[in-house]
């Protein structure tokens, strides 16, 4: 067990070394607490201007209930002349996995906050999903989270 900690802490260590001159291309993995609670891994592509996000989490919505896995394609608008602060839409596939597997759409919206100085990056959003194949449709409009996510190849101004 221990050496298992020891093997990731090492990896993430040196995968944050690698600096980067310019906002973009980050990948980042953390918590995501809300209307679900999960985890979240994001990739930034090089340009800024859009993100892929996997979401894993346990619903606590009665009418969607168990393990949900959903993937998002994300547009980002800077609101601030850095890009550290964004604007997020989106829209994806979520898959639920309780009893039969529910498959549904998913839209995102929200702001995502890049810390300058240091490798953190935060989100608020609201994650919408209509489950339509395998289930009547239900639709789950309770998801709203805050995330707080490390950014493993952290990405510094000079």
């Amino acid at each position: 067990m221990k050496k298992n900690l020891l093997f990731t802490l090492t990896f993430f260590l040196i995968l944050s070394s690698f600096a980067q001159t310019k906002v973009g291309g980050e990948f980042s993995i953390g918590p995501r607490l809300g209307g679900s609670a999960g985890l979240s891994f994001k990739f930034h592509n090089i340009s800024n201007r859009s993100a892929i996000e996997f979401i894993t989490a346990n619903s606590f919505d009665d009418k969607i209930d168990g393990f949900t896995v959903g993937a998002m394609f994300e547009k980002l608008a800077p609101l601030n002349s850095d890009s550290r602060l964004s604007a997020v839409g989106g829209t994806g596939v979520n898959l639920n996995f309780k009893g039969t597997t529910k498959v549904g759409v998913s839209g995102i919206l929200g702001f995502d906050w890049r810390i300058k100085s240091a490798p953190l990056t935060f989100q608020l959003d609201w994650l919408p999903t209509l489950f339509f194949i395998n289930v009547k449709s239900t639709f789950n409009g309770v998801n709203a989270a805050f995330t707080a996510r490390y950014v493993i190849n952290r990405n510094r101004k000079k």
